[in-house]
């Protein structure tokens, strides 16, 4: 996998020039991976409740949420996987690829109506410290960032500006009742000096040539803004055809010809397109360009364009939708991505997120149609699951199966590590790339012709296999058996395991261990003589959940459903004949929703590390197969 410009640096000072070098790569991509760093990802202890691991994530949700509503994110690292060639082998698709990495470093913007307030958790910031993050750069170079409503008003103001310039129309024009009265002597004695001044200007005749491309100026003496006032709306009555500006609390009047005004008016329109997207618009500008290649739309209106131009003339000029063609939605790919999404929902669709978490999931789902989490194909959709699954081990286990994918221009990659927002985002296409690649193998699915070439990331969202065989729109949820649909209303429990046979056993004695539970569910079969195995996950110290699990990956759900409920059937004559001491065995059913809740949990996962708290986990092994 080649990466020919290495990881581009993106920041308020380019950021014009690489956000429009981004829109323009971005409809090539086969897929496209994101990671996130932030300023925190887990409340403060006196904020939290303690968890159970039964929780649902409808359940937890009301929690999690205020996560992103209180942090920010401090890098965006988006890469764009460009498929360039097949090789096809007896084995596997060799697939090669062009990858474009981008790292766009965020910062809240000065202007207090667009911006949120940075709340920093101290444990997140010496993480990234570790990590070589640079606060400096931060600080004084990141990119502001906005909700679509606010980007919406920005753009809409810059817009009424640029036909207001055109049309040379005055910036105040008050009816006469509104005009302002000077009461003051002094006031009335410089107004008159000004004007006088103004008119002995205007009669002199212009300097041949014109100084400049843009006429001749001549700027008044400094006042208050009454007195400015008071002078815009006198020469605004009396002179329409002269440009009126504010220049360091003075005014500056200018006489233009034709040419000269057009020449003015282009220079403002880009010095003001180019500063409302650094110092307003920001980072929306990608999330936008983003969405729309995930959605697989075309731009849509005036103010989609506006943002979306890659210069200000095409940003002003009348817009014209194209022929509507079909255009193929791209998937986006993360690892361990529900708080990067819940993020990009907090930063650019609403600070505030739904309340319900099925109307969460319906605006992820709205922005992003096709979603793969590499962190459910690794753990649940590769035919052995790795004993590591976070995101450095999975991307090394990928390199390992596919060392033709290594980093071309090795010497920058020995400069990369883990927790960069931008080398985090192309390990996790370099992974998604691996596991598909490595599930669609071990399934033994065929082309569907001779010199038809595999690649997930060209499948119609409307085709099943690629959601009971990839996992596509599910997403892990840490430290649960749960996973995350965001294709239906209810979340089913993963690892391959279903709810039809899955256990909760508790009120168990202290001193039985997994060895014990294990030895309980050896060598069961159902009737076709097919081996049951089971997927164990540790609670607590007296409650365990034991499921069946399927292990090939080729059933249909009809063929799922029943086997799960056979399996369920001999799992829990299995179980009653080893817990039949006052053990409650019962099909685990989600917990009801409570009314509040302020349990959170520890989320340093989402960042790639598999490590938890000791204080979180139960004294045994949480997960024996």
């Amino acid at each position: 996998m080649a990466s020919p410009q290495g990881t581009i640096e993106v920041t308020k000072s380019n950021f014009v020039e690489k956000s429009n070098d981004f829109i323009k790569h971005l409809p090539n991509a086969s897929f496209i991976a994101i990671d996130e760093e932030m300023t925190g990802i887990s409340l403060p202890p006196n904020e939290v409740t303690p968890l159970s691991k039964e929780d649902s994530p409808a359940h937890r949700y009301s929690a999690l949420k205020r996560v992103p509503e209180r942090y920010s994110i401090i890098q965006l690292g988006i890469s764009l996987f460009e498929q360039k060639s097949v090789t096809e082998t007896a084995e596997r698709d060799a697939a090669s690829f062009i990858v474009r990495r981008y790292k766009f470093t965020m910062f809240p913007g000065a202007d207090p109506n667009l911006s949120r307030e940075i709340t920093m958790h101290p444990s997140a910031m010496h993480f990234l410290r570790e990590n070589n993050m640079s606060f400096d750069t931060w600080v004084q170079d990141g990119i502001p960032f906005c909700t679509k409503f606010n980007a919406q008003k920005v753009v809409e103001r810059f817009l009424e500006r640029h036909q207001r310039r055109i049309k040379a129309a005055p910036i105040m024009s008050p009816n006469n009742s509104q005009r302002l009265v000077l009461s003051r002597d002094a006031d009335k004695q410089f107004h008159a000096r000004c004007i006088t001044r103004l008119r002995e200007w205007l009669d002199a005749p212009l300097p041949t040539p014109a100084p400049t491309q843009e006429g001749v100026s001549l700027l008044l003496p400094r006042c208050n803004s009454f007195l400015r006032r008071s002078l815009y709306e006198a020469i605004q009555r009396d002179y329409p055809y002269l440009v009126v500006e504010t220049e360091n609390e003075q005014i500056r009047v200018w006489r233009l010809t034709d040419d000269e005004r057009a020449n003015r008016n282009q220079r403002l329109l880009e010095e003001d397109f180019n500063k409302y997207l650094t110092e307003s618009v920001g980072v929306y500008r990608i999330f936008l360009a983003l969405t729309k290649a995930c959605r697989g739309e075309p731009i849509k209106n005036d103010l989609e364009n506006a943002i979306l131009a890659e210069n200000a003339t095409v940003a002003t000029a009348d817009f014209v939708p194209t022929a509507e063609s079909p255009i193929s939605k791209i998937p986006l790919v993360v690892h361990n991505g529900l708080m990067d999404l819940l993020f990009l929902m907090s930063h650019f669709h609403s600070p505030i997120l739904p309340g319900d978490w099925v109307e969460c999931k319906d605006l992820i789902h709205s922005y992003f149609p096709v979603i793969y989490d590499t962190k459910v194909l690794s753990t649940q959709y590769c035919a052995e699951s790795p004993s590591r699954s976070h995101l450095q081990a999975v991307y090394e286990d990928t390199l390992e199966s596919y060392p033709e994918w290594q980093l071309k221009n090795s010497d920058e990659e020995a400069e990369q590590q883990a927790h960069d927002a931008a080398f985090d985002a192309y390990m996790t296409g370099v992974s998604f790339c691996g596991l598909t690649y490595t599930i669609h193998n071990q399934c033994e699915v065929l082309p569907t012709s001779s010199n038809a070439r595999f690649k997930l990331w060209e499948v119609s969202e409307k085709l099943e296999y690629p959601r009971w065989l990839f996992g596509r729109n599910k997403l892990h949820f840490h430290l649960s058996p749960f996973t995350i649909d965001l294709e239906t209303h209810c979340d089913p429990l993963g690892r391959r395991i279903s709810a039809l046979s899955t256990f909760r056993v508790s009120n168990i004695n202290r001193d039985i261990t997994t060895r014990d539970i294990l030895d309980c569910v050896r060598g069961l079969t159902d009737s076709n003589q097919r081996a049951i195995h089971v997927d164990l996950f540790w609670v607590n110290d007296t409650v365990f959940l034991v499921g069946a699990r399927i292990t090939s990956l080729q059933q249909s759900e009809d063929q799922s459903e029943e086997i799960f409920r056979e399996s369920g059937k001999v799992l829990r004559c299995a179980l009653e004949g080893r817990f039949c001491n006052g053990e409650t065995i019962e099909l685990l059913v989600p917990p009801a929703r409570p009314e509040k809740t302020n349990s959170i949990w520890n989320l340093w996962g989402l960042l790639g590390s598999n490590d938890s708290p000791l204080s979180e986990r139960p004294a045994k092994r949480r997960r024996t197969e």
